[in-house]
């Protein structure tokens, strides 16, 4: 494992610090708690701050739900430990926040350039659901002490691991739209490789197209 461990988190063009803070991230997600704590006591070492560790994993609630939380405060405890609890966090700017339907519909075609059926759907069945989804979106994704490219590197992380096609797509496209490189995700591919074995390289076939 030691040897495996020094390859991963070798740095590239992600740095050590950034590459252990999305596997606190990662491993948040699927609820291995065991293996996020390893992580974090490596994310707090390589610079990663509590803020930045309870971030990262708070974006990944609007793909994984509350359960990335739930597992997620162990994270964030452990953090405060090790870092002596004795950070401030500043507020940060004003968030913008969505009022009305069409608001959500405009940013999402701003988005994706063409409104996605899965959005089209809470539109017109659960508008109510949309509004408020789509100001946890705006807040969890925003930039802030962790960028929106590594909460899109970690959300496509969390997919690529589970194989699910859409939410691959959909992240991959965000993270290349904000400055993302086909290398930078390999190096997040590798990151998954260590998390659930190699299966992980066939699961976003888009790279063999």
């Amino acid at each position: 494992m030691s040897r495996m461990y020094q390859a991963l988190l070798t740095e590239g063009i992600l740095t050590k610090r950034e590459k252990t803070l999305l596997l606190v991230g990662l491993f948040a997600a699927r609820r291995e708690e065991k293996q996020m704590l390893y992580f974090v006591k490596q994310a707090v070492e390589a610079g990663n701050t509590v803020a930045e560790v309870a971030e990262l994993i708070a974006s990944a609630i609007i793909s994984r739900g509350i359960p990335t939380w739930l597992s997620g405060i162990e994270a964030i405890s452990y953090a405060k430990q090790l870092s002596g609890d004795v950070q401030i966090v500043e507020e940060g700017g004003e968030v913008a926040t969505f009022s009305s339907q069409q608001e959500c519909i405009d940013y999402y075609q701003e988005e994706f350039d063409v409104l996605p059926k899965w959005i089209q759907y809470l539109v017109d069945y659960a508008p109510d659901v949309l509004l408020k989804y789509s100001n946890l979106r705006m807040t969890s994704l925003r930039d802030d002490v962790v960028s929106r490219l590594l909460k899109e590197l970690l959300l496509y992380a969390i997919n690529v691991c589970e194989a699910y096609e859409k939410g691959i797509l959909i992240h991959k496209a965000n993270a290349l739209s904000l400055g993302g490189s086909a290398a930078v995700l390999e190096e997040v591919k590798a990151l998954c490789i260590y998390a659930v074995g190699i299966q992980v390289i066939w699961n976003d076939e888009q790279d063999k197209a």
